[in-house]
């Protein structure tokens, strides 16, 4: 068994996932990383992984030290009535992850529920458990009593969520439990709980170590840590409310420079509104020039229609007179026609007559002279 040592790990996958930095698991990655060192454990089992960011905490540990360790890993990944459920994005994230940075490790992601991973895991062969599934009272203690069974000898484990702000079930059975066996426990980050239900060897070793102490020193590193986060982000949460404020104020630069722009172009508009409206004023006036021109148009038409009228109506008289006329004029020529054939009888009857008196003239002479003569 090694000598405790106190690391400054590195742990990769948060390079593809920056959640585990401040996961509920997060406060107790680095206990977990020198724990691994330190025990050295053949196989490790997690009941529950999520993101994984405890998982990833175990296996960056066995790729750091170089160790021989089976790393099995049981999750349905859908999600529970507790926790709430998810889609396949977290499991796509944690494959991704053990493909990135632990590809050569001899990971074993068993997407299953618990008690059907039960079959695949051999009684007393595992060093390590971890149960982080379900809180409830009653699933944390089934998690335990089912899985014991595959505990190693002297084998450890681990309980998360047993001092849980929520008040979960995982309280309530870890006070019962840690009655019965030796244990550790951490009360930040949601409390982790180290439980020796197969012999105290572990147990001692670590109180050789000086183990009280050292959960101190993890708990103030934890709390530091989580500090850190806090004042980081609210040193981003600083910076963006400074460079929102900057770019509020540039957009209400923007913006009072539109409204200068939009004033003037209201002034203008308004000046054109002002013009239109002379414009209309004075095509109102020609509108009512033009309408009474119309009417007076109208009046003159009114009036040339019954000139028009009027005049149809003597050019039909005239038209009447003048067949009158024509008629007439027939008439005259026939009547004249006739008078001429009367005075042409005339003419012959008149000089027929005086023929007869020419004759009876010459008749007269010649007796008057005879009667002179005689």
């Amino acid at each position: 068994m090694n000598k405790w040592d106190i690391s400054t790990p590195t742990f990769e996958s948060d390079q593809i996932n920056e959640k585990l930095k401040v996961a509920p698991w997060e406060g107790h990655r680095w206990f977990a990383y020198d724990y691994i060192n330190f025990i050295e454990p053949n196989t490790i089992v997690e009941l529950g992984t999520h993101y994984g960011c405890s998982f990833f905490s175990f296996c960056q540990a066995v790729k750091d030290f170089n160790l021989n360790t089976n790393l099995i890993a049981v999750d349905t990944w859908a999600g529970d009535e507790q926790a709430g459920y998810y889609d396949e994005e977290v499991y796509r994230t944690v494959k991704s992850t053990v493909s990135a940075y632990f590809s050569h490790l001899n990971i074993d992601l068993k997407r299953m529920t618990f008690d059907n991973a039960l079959s695949e895991v051999n009684e007393s062969t595992v060093d390590l458990i971890h149960i982080d599934g379900l809180h409830t009272y009653e699933a944390v203690k089934h998690d335990f009593e089912t899985w014991l069974p595959k505990l190693s000898k002297d084998g450890v484990i681990f309980f998360h969520d047993v001092f849980s702000p929520l008040e979960y079930g995982s309280n309530v059975f870890w006070s019962e439990i840690k009655q019965r066996y030796s244990y550790l426990e951490f009360k930040h980050s949601w409390g982790l709980g180290i439980l020796f239900p197969k012999g105290d060897k572990v147990y001692n070793l670590l109180l050789d170590q000086n183990i009280e102490d050292k959960i101190n020193l993890y708990t103030y590193k934890a709390l530091y840590s989580f500090e850190q986060i806090k004042t980081n982000d609210l040193s981003f949460m600083v910076e963006e409310r400074d460079k929102i404020i900057n770019d509020n104020t540039r957009m209400i630069a923007e913006r009072d420079e539109a409204i200068k722009n939009n004033e003037i172009m209201i002034s203008e508009r308004d000046e054109t509104i002002r013009s239109n409206e002379t414009m209309i004023s004075e095509r109102d006036e020609i509108i009512e020039k033009n309408e009474s021109m119309i009417y007076e148009r109208d009046v003159a038409l009114g009036a040339t229609e019954k000139l028009v009228k009027e005049r149809d109506r003597l050019i039909r008289n005239m038209e009447k007179m003048i067949e009158e006329r024509d008629q007439l004029c027939n008439q005259y020529q026939n009547e004249i026609q006739n008078l001429r054939a009367n005075i042409m009888d005339l003419y012959k009857r008149i000089e027929l007559l005086e023929t007869k008196v020419n004759y009876y003239e010459s008749k007269k002479i010649i007796f008057n002279f005879r009667n002179k003569a005689d």
